[in-house]
């Protein structure tokens, strides 16, 4: 619980900040991509920063059973727990705050951005803090979202919250 309250403290000055869009959660598609209406249209968020282990199987898949070590069955059932904790902490249906490049997409159509609740809270940070993802660095990641994310891993690495406590290689850079 201290991670995640440690993540809203670090996401609310950032709430003041300008290049942010609001956003209705449709649906949580796995540990770290959201379905939004924005501006009227179902889109992809990706967000922005972060990893969490793949929830159905897929090529990258593949590639976390060979930096982790770990089987399909073990990082697919590590996936749904991670998606479910990103459901616990976004609500279909509630409001988010969209912060990034909104005309940027992935390599999966997927628009990368930081996700805020309503209350202020990161859910980039949030899922990184309480253990369900691993930072994912960039150029085009902001320099204080970059921060927050290694501050947030580091404490999580030491402290092992949620899949840290049973699956440390999950994690590994």
């Amino acid at each position: 619980m201290k991670p995640l309250l440690l993540a809203l403290l670090i996401a609310l000055p950032l709430l003041a900040q300008a290049g942010r869009q609001e956003a209705e959660l449709l649906k949580v598609e796995d540990g770290d991509t959201l379905l939004v209406n924005l501006e009227g249209k179902e889109t992809r968020i990706q967000l922005q920063g972060i990893d969490a282990p793949e929830d159905s199987a897929n090529p990258k898949l593949t590639v976390d059973m060979k930096r982790t070590g770990l089987s399909a069955d073990a990082l697919l059932s590590l996936g749904e727990a991670a998606t479910a904790h990103l459901r616990s902490l976004a609500k279909t249906g509630s409001r988010l705050v969209l912060s990034g490049d909104l005309d940027a997409f992935d390599r999966y159509g997927r628009i990368p951005a930081e996700a805020f609740t309503s209350e202020g809270l990161s859910l980039n940070v949030a899922m990184v803090a309480d253990g369900y993802a691993r930072p994912l660095f960039s150029e085009a990641m902001l320099d204080s979202l970059r921060e927050r994310l290694q501050m947030v891993w580091e404490l999580a690495r030491s402290k092992k919250p949620g899949l840290w406590s049973s699956n440390p290689g999950t994690f590994r850079a």
